[in-house]
């Protein structure tokens, strides 16, 4: 009899906590726009990771760069990490444009910056380089359908929001 009502008991706890609200969330602050988010975040760590390989070819020849330090790999990772965690406050309320495209290209662009991470910590600067230009694509893809405030390019959003 014991057991049966302890069964009871538990059955009754689970199918009670089953119902209600979830629990809520952290006081998040999304007072940041979009736009201050590009400029001072996402923009500074892409640039850390495409910055981190090229060549120039000119008059003066060939100039190839790639990472060279523990410190240069560093950069390379911290772009790429920042720019992956972006991604989620590119997608919180308040942010995000919509909950379908809008959230997928947010979530592209992480997964792109965590391989490039990946490359970064294998130290392999061709791979950064193909995966720099795999995070613009996810980058220029967004950009065509949400650039803001400007008409001349995909669809404008409203300024302000």
């Amino acid at each position: 009899m014991r057991t049966r009502t302890a069964i009871v008991a538990a059955a009754v706890v689970l199918a009670g906590s089953c119902g209600g609200e979830p629990p809520a969330g952290p006081p998040f602050r999304t007072d940041n726009t979009v736009q201050m988010l590009m400029a001072n975040m996402l923009d500074p760590a892409a640039d850390l990771l495409w910055d981190a390989v090229g060549t120039i070819l000119d008059e003066n020849g060939e100039t190839y760069w790639e990472p060279e330090t523990e410190e240069d790999w560093l950069q390379v990772k911290l772009g790429a990490v920042a720019l992956a965690e972006a991604a989620n406050l590119l997608i919180m309320e308040g942010r995000a444009r919509d909950q379908d495209q809008w959230v997928s290209m947010s979530q592209d662009m992480a997964d792109a910056a965590m391989l490039a991470f990946d490359a970064a910590a294998a130290e392999d600067p061709d791979r950064i380089f193909d995966l720099g230009e795999v995070v613009y694509e996810t980058c220029n893809n967004c950009h065509t359908l949400y650039w803001v405030d400007d008409a001349d390019r995909g669809r404008a959003i409203e300024p302000g929001t």
